[in-house]
């Protein structure tokens, strides 16, 4: 049997590095507020009844949550415990501050912790050919390199605690504020007269052609706004941004527009339909008069 892994967080990034993690022949206990999240695991792994049973069982702890604050939540009671011999790895995209003052005090409770947020997507997630960019404590990165190794294609290691993060938000904020761009694009084009699949081939070519371009526009020319990352978690990735530009008193010109645009769409969700970021791109249909 491998090392004792925990996950806790098994929604759509959370999932595949979780099944990738057992696949490859570790001890792995999991746990979602989600039961129907869990049930595909059933048979795979330990199913803890709770977080702390996780904690209990496990050596290294891996985190797949929507934000700061969950991850605050839930580590907590393991500092109060103590967290002598253990690692915490977090995957999620987090405030890079957060994770700073956190892995300290991780540290003095004598466990070690990893900030290493993933890039890409659910797709890649479930076939492990995630991106990672990594911070913590050399001695500890050195410890986790094995699980990486099972979970992403490739990695990079950036230095101290909460430089992961830092890259991380970095990342999100250059392809959300693409994906917003993108969106806007499309209708504006339709309404002069080019259509968008007419729009789509001519930015289809070297300068354009990206990750980012081709997730976003295919979902744009299309009208599927389906892409498997929440409209939530955009606005709180571009939020943290934001709080980076406010913490040194600098505007955050480009980032103001986008997060605009996301929280004008917000006003459309509802319970029954939790959006999705792409869904940027209806709210300008919308407005041009080409959707209800």
């Amino acid at each position: 049997m491998g090392k004792k892994v925990g996950f806790i967080g098994l929604g759509n990034m959370g999932r595949g590095m979780c099944a990738n993690l057992i696949k490859a022949g570790n001890d792995v206990t999991v746990f979602d507020t989600n039961p129907e999240a869990m049930k595909r695991y059933e048979g795979k792994a330990y199913m803890a009844k709770d977080t702390m049973e996780v904690f209990d069982r496990s050596d290294f702890i891996f985190l797949s949550l929507p934000n700061s604050k969950i991850v605050e939540s839930i580590v907590e009671p393991f500092i109060q415990k103590g967290m002598t011999g253990k690692i915490l790895i977090d995957t999620s995209t987090s405030y890079p501050p957060s994770t700073v003052e956190l892995a300290a005090r991780i540290k003095e409770s004598g466990g070690g912790m990893i900030d290493s947020p993933m890039l890409a997507g659910p797709e890649e997630s479930d076939a492990g050919e995630l991106l990672a960019v990594v911070g913590g404590a050399k001695e500890d990165y050195e410890k986790i390199t094995e699980f990486l190794e099972q979970i992403t294609k490739t990695y990079r290691y950036m230095g101290e605690s909460g430089k992961g993060h830092l890259m991380k938000i970095a990342v999100n904020y250059c392809s959300l504020a693409q994906a917003a761009m993108f969106a806007q694009v499309y209708p504006v084009m339709k309404k002069f007269g080019l259509s968008e699949e007419e729009v789509y081939g001519g930015l289809n070519n070297e300068i354009f052609d990206n990750w980012v371009f081709q997730f976003y526009s295919k979902r744009y020319v299309s009208h599927d706004y389906f892409c498997g990352f929440s409209l939530n978690n955009g606005i709180k990735d571009l939020s943290y941004m934001k709080r980076l530009f406010e913490e040194c008193n600098v505007p955050a010109f480009v980032l103001d527009g986008a997060l605009d645009l996301a929280r004008v769409t917000l006003k459309d969700q509802t319970p029954d339909e939790p959006l999705e970021f792409a869904h940027m791109a209806r709210t300008m249909y919308q407005l041009f008069g080409f959707e209800n």
